[in-house]
């Protein structure tokens, strides 16, 4: 072997030595994020959401090289779980309609963390309640899917500190095939967190029983851009519309005080439900390279 190609054993040694440098680089994080905890104190939110989406866009963006971004978001999920739980401890309740279907569930882990203790619940409202109580500190719950006769989401239709909040959308990268078509929405006590590229969830009376053509008319007169909508009535009530819109929604975004002050507004009363920041799509996690083969080393 040639004097300037490094051997097998050189190589090894090189990456026993950055082994130990990303430890000891783990080890700084952990006291940092220690501090952090002290800092903030008891009772403070130390779910961070939008932080959590800012660290995962800026890692995946820079980086190169044939590790799968999905792989690089993953490693990095493990991390912030890990350190958030220095912050305070903290469970995850996922809806579970058959027990022991490892849907929702490995949504939730993926995103969570390995260690997290998370509990399966056959019933939304089981999530909901064991978010509400304070036994878990989120709840994963399926994405609304069209006209449901009783959708979850209307279980967030009211006041209180013990109402729970959208914060997230699961998964945050696409590209595994665990993950294949499936996808939730995850709650908790805890406020949302704009991003920079987030979207918002409104739910809407419809008082003037409008088409749905009508209330994106109305809603866009108010400056609201409207990804998706959906129905709910019961018998005697004011129709519901849950309402998918571009950009973070302020707990009193100033575009709902301009729909209830809109004379003879078609809409009536409307409850802000939560906010969450956009996943990463499949072109930013395209590879930059081609795939290689690479083992343990």
């Amino acid at each position: 072997m040639t004097a300037d190609i490094p051997s097998l054993d050189d190589l090894r040694r090189d990456i026993d030595e950055i082994d130990v440098a990303v430890h000891d680089l783990l080890m700084r994080r952990v006291a940092l994020a220690d501090q952090i905890g002290h800092v903030k104190g008891e009772g403070g939110p130390f779910i961070r959401p939008g932080r959590e989406a800012r660290i995962l866009r800026r890692l995946v963006a820079r980086h190169k090289g044939p590790l799968p971004k999905a792989v690089l978001v993953s490693i990095w999920r493990e991390i912030i779980s890990a350190m958030t739980a220095l912050e305070g401890p903290y469970a995850v309740a996922v809806y579970a309609e058959k027990m022991g279907h490892d849907g929702l569930p490995t949504l939730a882990r993926a995103q969570y963390g390995a260690e997290r203790p998370i509990s399966a619940h056959q019933t939304v409202l089981g999530v909901l309640r064991a978010v509400s109580d304070g036994h878990a500190t989120v709840g994963v719950l399926p994405l609304p899917q069209g006209e449901e006769a009783d959708p979850w989401w209307r279980n967030l239709v009211r006041n209180g500190p013990d109402v729970p909040k959208i914060i997230a959308r699961l998964p945050f990268a696409a590209l595994d095939h665990r993950f294949e078509g499936l996808e939730a929405l995850a709650i908790a006590l805890a406020p949302p967190e704009a991003s920079d590229r987030d979207r918002g969830f409104l739910v809407a009376e419809n008082t003037a029983q409008l088409s749905r053509g009508g209330l994106r008319e109305a809603l866009t007169r108010a400056d609201f851009h409207v990804v998706d909508m959906q129905n709910w009535s019961a018998r005697g009530k004011v129709p519901w519309v849950l309402v998918e819109v571009e950009g973070f929604l302020e707990a009193k975004d100033p575009r709902v005080l301009r729909l209830a002050e809109e004379q003879n507004s078609p809409i009536g009363q409307v409850w802000v439900i939560g906010s969450y920041a956009v996943p990463l799509s499949v072109d930013e996690l395209a590879p930059d390279v081609g795939p290689e083969r690479a083992g343990c080393r």
